[in-house]
């Protein structure tokens, strides 16, 4: 959770987090493992948060996102993704 965060600032940091893990290798004896992740993010208000709702919503846009051909973050909800180009010049 990423407390006071609007949601497209919420989608930058897990585009850096998705991209950061996508660029590891972690060594397992001779060979190189390579791994990559999809994230699900869903805005809430804190002043009405309902936690079950907002981890639902982030469930299905992880779900989502996997469907939408994995190793990417999903946005919850009506709101537009940021293009992949304005996430990928973000740090």
């Amino acid at each position: 959770m990423l407390k006071e965060t609007m949601p497209g600032r919420a989608e930058l940091a897990a585009e850096r987090i998705r991209r950061d893990f996508e660029a590891r290798e972690i060594p397992i004896d001779d060979a190189v493992l390579k791994c990559t992740v999809s994230v699900g993010v869903a805005p809430g208000r804190a002043k009405s948060l309902d936690f079950d709702a907002m981890l639902s919503a982030a469930d299905k846009a992880l779900y989502a996102a996997k469907r939408g051909g994995r190793n990417r973050v999903e946005l919850a909800g009506h709101l537009q993704a940021v293009p992949l180009e304005v996430a990928r010049t973000a740090s």
